[in-house]
């Protein structure tokens, strides 16, 4: 807020604010060192308004008053013609008791009958068009009556409204432009991180470049016109708290003896943290999830207009570009389609903050993925879409078997993987397949070698690697056994 104030010490007012503001938040300060502000509180006031200002209800009223003037006008037509209605229909009755006490040889007499009856014959048609005009002019002015009755009414209502401002007391040493700046906290305004990754070939490689942006929403009801957006990471209206402490009970019981015979073997399924396993850092320490408590600002890259509807607006936070490789990977005991999967290390000033992401190819629009907190330095994923090109039919078979004396259980498993290349272009492919990771001693798994697979036996995946030419059509096995005692009791795996 810029003002000119004179020597001394001024009383200003503030509009604009939103009375929703936090007042406990509000800071004010002076640039400069020849003004310092003494004083600062925010008044609310409520005023009690119409609807419309005073020459919208005069004109409202004029228009009111000539559409009665009209209507009264359209209601007196409607007496005249009304009154010339029943001249008519006595000069008929006139007509009528003439015509009997005519000669029946009077041919005078007949003609001039006739030519009496032909003019009110006339005048009678005559007068039914005018009626029927005049009552459908009756019925518009009847509308348009109601109609600026109702708009005067809503313009005349009453409204309560609610105004906040800010009284600064400021003294000044010399007369001169001051420049305020007022800082307050607001509800009703929130921001949210979302992205868009863009994957391009360059020369022989692959480019990934990931814009941020921050997604706002407010309706505090500010005018916030080509402002200046800084986003904080904080949470200051979030109070905490701490957790509740209840007992953890714990009971124990005696096996029974065909549990002591038995050992029950469950199946579960285990997410493999994947976070950092794909590259290297490129620093030794990286800013955890939360920061350690640490708040983040990111400055908008230009100035933005954000209106008060509570609908989104996008604010662009900047653009980072980073080399990256690019595969594609299937899985097909989840699905028959491969997905492209590019892996690079995050560049830049800052994290790339979890939240969604539009992803795409080139100038093709591949769809929306979600990303978690990424460090700088941080090695990371993004999936760009399906390659129609590539599928995958997956056909599992299992045998079980046991030993006759001893009773060892024996699971054979064999998973045939068909890999075909529908396009014209030659293509790289992985294939990923779960193998089961055994963690008792009574239970053992052993993956059969096969060429150009890669086992992980820590997480229990195993991996083809090749290469299919165009329109090829390429057959993969997968052979492991499972050997388990007699007492073990083996879930099924579909």
């Amino acid at each position: 807020v810029r003002r000119a104030l004179p020597k001394g010490r001024s009383r200003l007012r503030v509009r604009g604010l939103t009375v929703l503001v936090d007042d406990r938040s509000l800071v004010a300060w002076a640039r400069g060192d020849r003004a310092r502000v003494v004083s600062a509180r925010v008044r609310r006031l409520v005023e009690d308004t119409t609807t419309a200002s005073s020459e919208e209800i005069a004109a409202l009223e004029a228009e009111l008053a000539a559409t009665r003037d009209a209507a009264q006008s359209v209601q007196s037509s409607l007496q005249r013609l009304g009154a010339r209605s029943s001249h008519l229909r006595a000069r008929v009755a006139a007509w009528s008791a003439a015509v009997g006490s005519v000669p029946s040889r009077g041919v005078e007499a007949k003609a001039e009958l006739a030519r009496g009856f032909e003019g009110v014959r006339a005048e009678s048609r005559a007068t039914v068009e005018e009626y029927a005009a005049a009552r459908r002019a009756s019925q518009e002015t009847t509308t348009a009556l109601a109609l600026a009755e109702a708009k005067l009414g809503l313009a005349r209502a009453k409204k309560w409204r609610f105004e906040a401002t800010v009284e600064l007391e400021v003294e000044v040493d010399e007369a001169h432009d001051v420049e305020i700046e007022l800082s307050y906290r607001t509800p009703c305004a929130l921001w949210r991180p979302e992205h868009f990754a863009r994957l391009e070939r360059r020369g022989s490689g692959w480019e990934m470049s990931v814009t941020s942006y921050a997604s706002v929403w407010q309706i505090t009801g500010e005018d916030w016109t080509d402002v200046r957006c800084r986003f904080s990471t904080a949470r200051p209206a979030r109070s905490a708290s701490p957790p509740l402490l209840t007992d953890d009970v714990l009971s124990t019981r005696k096996k029974t003896d065909d549990e002591r015979k038995r050992i029950v073997v469950e199946a579960r399924e285990q997410t493999i943290e994947a976070a950092g396993a794909a590259g290297t850092r490129d620093a030794e320490s990286m800013p955890g999830v939360d920061d350690g408590g640490e708040a983040r600002w990111l400055d908008a890259k230009e100035t933005a207009t954000l209106e008060s509807t509570g609908r989104v607006s996008r604010v662009e936070l900047g653009t980072r570009t980073m080399p990256c490789s690019v595969e594609r990977v299937c899985w097909p005991e989840v699905t028959v389609a491969a997905h492209l999967r590019a892996r690079a290390t995050l560049s830049g000033a800052g994290p790339l903050l979890p939240g969604p992401v539009t992803v795409a190819r080139e100038s093709e629009l591949v769809g929306r993925s979600t990303t978690l907190f990424v460090g700088v330095g941080e090695p990371f994923e993004l999936g760009f879409g399906l390659d129609d090109g590539v599928r995958v039919r997956r056909r599992p078979v299992e045998k079980r078997r046991s030993t006759p004396v001893t009773g060892t259980q024996h699971v054979e498993r064999e998973v045939s993987l068909y890999a075909s290349n529908l396009s014209g272009n030659p293509r790289t492919l992985s294939l990923v397949e779960r193998v089961p990771v055994s963690e008792i001693e009574d239970v053992t798994v052993g993956v059969e070698p096969q060429p150009g697979m890669r086992h992980d036996a820590r997480d229990g995946f195993a991996t083809f690697e090749m290469e299919l030419g165009p329109n090829e059509t390429r057959e993969v096995v997968l052979r492991y056994r499972i050997e388990a005692k007699s007492n073990v009791v083996l879930p099924r795996m579909d």
